[in-house]
């Protein structure tokens, strides 16, 4: 944080608000007003505290309100930073999540955890209208947003001759797969509100039983024909849906 940003706060301490409510009623003010951008790191209690001449202590309590009220988050041994805004996402336009965070303007990226032809699984079968059992590539990642993990995809795929050297390379699935021929064309999507286990908590740094948006995707090219299933964990303090109704 800048010089310019600290100068900008101030503590009176003959009022009779509490220190640390000050400070973090001018921290939460510097948020909302995008004074302090998404993802730019906070200044350490311990500067703070010296430039203000208040407590390491009374500062920690304004940080916990931030902490508290989903502003901003603390990372173990990098420091504490602003939590973006959610992304709001509408339910008319089929795009990837590639395509979808780069109309942003953010850099999206991945880590690819699974990538191999199996067996489809009872579900798997179904949604992409297969035998049970029958072959299918299974692309699980890990989805992040300027560097910070955001969501988990299982993605099951009824195209056996991708590589796992092309998607990394170009980072979209549907833009392989559309390289293949397949015409993308529409797609359902059921939401649920669940919690995160211990092993997708770790993977998006979130806290077991943390809230999450769980999306699954059916997606069909222009033929109906299915091409891809997708099952989507989001953290809940990045992605919403927004639906436009009418009556």
């Amino acid at each position: 944080m800048s010089d310019r940003i600290l100068a900008q706060l101030r503590i009176a301490k003959d009022s009779s608000v509490p220190i640390y409510q000050q400070l973090q009623r001018q921290l939460e003010n510097l948020i909302v007003n995008g004074t302090w951008r998404p993802s730019e790191p906070l200044p350490s209690e311990t500067m703070l505290a010296a430039r203000l001449d208040i407590s390491v202590m009374t500062v920690r309590q304004a940080m916990t309100q931030l902490v508290n009220k989903g502003l901003i988050y603390r990372e173990k041994g990098r420091g504490t930073f602003v939590i973006p805004r959610p992304l709001e996402h509408t339910l008319h336009r089929l795009e990837s999540f590639s395509e979808d965070m780069r109309a942003r303007g953010l850099n999206p990226s991945s880590h690819t955890l699974v990538f191999e032809v199996e067996a489809a699984p009872d579900q798997v079968a179904a949604n992409l209208r297969l035998e049970p059992g029958a072959a299918v590539l299974h692309v699980r990642r890990l989805r992040l947003v300027e560097g910070r993990p955001v969501a988990l995809h299982d993605a099951y795929v009824n195209c056996l001759d991708l590589t796992r050297a092309e998607l990394d390379a170009g980072g979209s699935l549907y833009a392989l797969l559309e390289q293949r021929g397949f015409e993308l064309s529409e797609a359902d999507e059921t939401l649920e509100a669940v919690i995160a286990d211990a092993t997708t908590g770790e993977l998006l740094q979130v806290p077991r039983g943390a809230p999450l948006l769980k999306v699954t995707r059916i997606t069909r090219d222009r033929h109906h024909v299915p091409v891809e299933t997708v099952t989507a964990l989001y953290r809940a303090d990045f992605y919403r849906y927004t639906i436009h109704l009418r009556r």
